[in-house]
């Protein structure tokens, strides 16, 4: 399918986190880029927005030189190179399935060829003009349907034999197809198979395959006579597809890991001998045998995409830079875009929660927002390389795929393994009333107990314009037990705002428990009812006090939300290092990580081992699940 092809906004962004978004080169362009400037608190003079515009383009100077030059140099070195209508030259225009060919932005591109130690190419995969549509767009139902009269082919594409032939050392062929004339199929003719397996990987093969949009839809069978439309044959053609893309459609889900830009692979410096990164993970306690193999085969996808690429014009564009702040691409036909050092794809939100939370309620200990924040203002870098070493840091380190944390969490650890980031050191010598102290094996903690009904209904009462504009479940239904000192039910949201809210009202930098700061509370110990085949143990009413002797049916959300969910008369709870825990897997608490663990059998959300992982909705109290989840504040001790 053919898209038409727009150019999206590049933003730059400023000191005082001022945003400057740009749509073109010429002086008027710049021009109504300051004028259009999104900023923050602080003015900005309009002429210095358009030195700083100057100075961003490498043009030193101020706006006034940039004026002269761009007259000057700048229009007949696009002149010169034939760079006369900017067009998207990273969107696909013939797009197929996208499962490994992601479009890449601006931002990516311009990371890649300004902050990377790789050498400038002269040429970029970017995709653009490229088929993606033909035969690369197959899928495992095409692959099927055209090697079912041959089942060498389907064997030697569908078990991957090329890679494991190339990549793995402990394969041995004559082995692999004894066992085939054994189990799959009778009189395996081993020459034909080795001949077709030993072809080179550019020959193409002639495969039948029925023709698309040949065949009756349900519309048809539905408006015409049903026999006369089954009675329609469908049509075959016999197409030419090479061993390289047999190789690619059959290993396309793989093709991620291989398809991007951390450094030559799609560009025309790429020189397989020296291998090059693939995004291959793996935790630390796999084999190196087996490690090694993963690589391999990622490393030979990516010499035979490269090997694909580069048989086509098309896709490609010249890569030429104009100062040390500004690239130019080209198709060669006239078409250009550009790349600007330092740019951003997006406008940054200050709003990270959106509407449920506003920025004034979001607590000191939400390491997110400023974290954002300064990746967007201030760093200057190869994100996309970053991700990928981010990654290798966290199963190198004992990460574990169970307890994946999420991208934004391992990004921000590696930053600051590498010292460029700084977490702000958050610590209190106060002694609150009603917090336990807590030794762990680095630092001292101040925890309290869960945080009742009544003072939750405190915060409400005190803060009407929260309560008035939250989102998420009702809150009321949810805590309309007689004994308000049992532990309140809420959302992450609510646990935020109200965690500012006593920050402001004692002075103490409140946060919850981490992940493994619950666990070493809590000794690894689970409860009594840890088991979940001792069945729910919360109880829906009606709003008229109907009880429902088990989980309710599917009704309305109104109707849902009206009912309400309470603690069994039987509760039971235990103690662990002086403070009190709910004995139930219907009671989970809410930690750090935005994510909720059961309080009876320390699992997740979804009741797995995979706490960090698998998280409820964060606007979710856990009712529709039958839980409840509360919440206990904590703050660190200084040394």
């Amino acid at each position: 399918m053919k898209n038409n092809t727009t150019v999206p906004t590049t933003y730059i962004p400023l000191e005082k986190f001022h945003i400057v978004p740009i749509t073109g080169l010429t002086p008027e362009n710049l021009k109504y880029s300051a004028k259009k400037t999104i900023r923050d608190r602080e003015k900005i003079p309009h002429t210095t927005k358009l030195n700083i515009l100057a100075k961003n383009l490498g043009i030193k100077g101020g706006f006034a030189n940039y004026e002269k030059e761009f007259e000057e140099k700048l229009k007949p070195f696009m002149a010169k190179h034939n760079l006369h209508k900017r067009v998207n030259l990273l969107e696909h225009k013939y797009r197929g399935m996208q499962l490994g060919y992601t479009q890449f932005t601006h931002q990516q591109v311009s990371e890649r060829l300004f902050y990377s130690k790789e050498q400038m190419p002269s040429k970029l995969f970017t995709g653009h003009d490229f088929d993606f549509s033909g035969v690369l767009a197959w899928d495992m139902h095409d692959l099927y349907e055209v090697f079912a009269k041959d089942k060498y082919l389907e064997n030697i594409f569908i078990k991957k034999l090329h890679i494991k032939l190339f990549c793995d050392d402990s394969f041995e062929l004559d082995e692999y197809i004894e066992d085939i004339r054994e189990y799959y199929f009778v009189g395996c003719n081993e020459g034909r198979f080795k001949e077709l397996l030993s072809l080179d990987l550019n020959t193409k093969i002639p495969l039948t395959k029925r023709r698309v949009g040949n065949l009756p839809s349900i519309f048809d069978s539905a408006t015409n006579n049903l026999n006369e439309a089954s009675t329609q044959t469908a049509e075959y053609e016999e197409v030419m597809v090479s061993i390289l893309d047999l190789i690619i459609i059959s290993n396309m889900f793989e093709v991620g890991g291989c398809y991007n830009l951390l450094s030559n692979n799609l560009t025309e410096l790429y020189d397989p001998s020296l291998g090059s990164e693939v995004e291959v993970y793996y935790e630390k306690n796999t084999s190196q045998d087996e490690s090694d193999v993963y690589i391999k085969s990622a490393q030979f996808l990516q010499k035979v995409l490269n090997q694909r690429f580069q048989q086509s014009v098309k896709g490609w564009v010249q890569v030429i830079p104009y100062n040390d702040n500004l690239i130019f691409l080209s198709d060669g036909n006239g078409n250009f875009d550009f790349v600007i050092k330092n740019q951003r794809d997006k406008v940054f939100s200050h709003q990270i929660y959106g509407d449920y939370l506003k920025r004034a309620d979001i607590p000191s200990f939400i390491e997110d927002y400023r974290f954002k924040r300064w990746e967007y203002f201030n760093y200057k870098g190869n994100r996309e390389l970053d991700s990928h070493l981010a990654e290798q840091h966290y199963y190198a380190n004992g990460g574990l795929t169970k307890n994946y944390p999420g991208q934004h969490v391992i990004l921000q650890n590696y930053y600051e393994a590498s010292g460029d980031y700084i977490t702000e050191s958050r610590h209190s010598n106060k002694r609150l009333h009603g917090f336990k102290k807590i030794k762990l094996s680095e630092k001292e903690l101040m925890v309290s107990e869960l945080v009742s009904i009544d003072e939750l209904n405190d915060f409400l009462h005190k803060n009407h314009e929260y309560f008035a504009t939250r989102k998420g479940d009702s809150l009321l239904p949810l805590n309309s037990e007689c004994d308000k000192d049992l532990a309140a039910t809420c959302t992450f949201y609510d646990v935020l705002a109200y965690i500012s809210w006593v920050e402001k009202e004692t002075n103490v930098p409140l946060r919850l428990l981490a992940y493994d700061e619950y666990l070493a509370v809590r000794d690894n110990e689970v409860g009594k009812n840890a088991n979940f085949d001792k069945g729910r143990d919360m109880t829906f009413y009606t709003p008229d006090g109907r009880q429902y002797p088990g989980h309710p049916p599917y009704m309305n959300e109104s109707d849902f939300d009206a009912l309400t969910l309470r603690f069994p008369e039987n509760l039971t709870n235990f103690e662990k290092n002086g403070l009190e825990f709910i004995d139930s897997n219907f009671f989970a608490e809410w930690l750090l990580e935005g994510v909720s663990i059961r309080s009876a059998s320390l699992t997740s959300f979804n009741g797995d081992a995979h706490v960090l992982r698998a998280s409820g909705p964060r606007d979710c109290t856990g009712k529709y699940k039958g839980v409840k989840t509360g919440f206990r504040l904590c703050y660190e001790l200084s040394q």
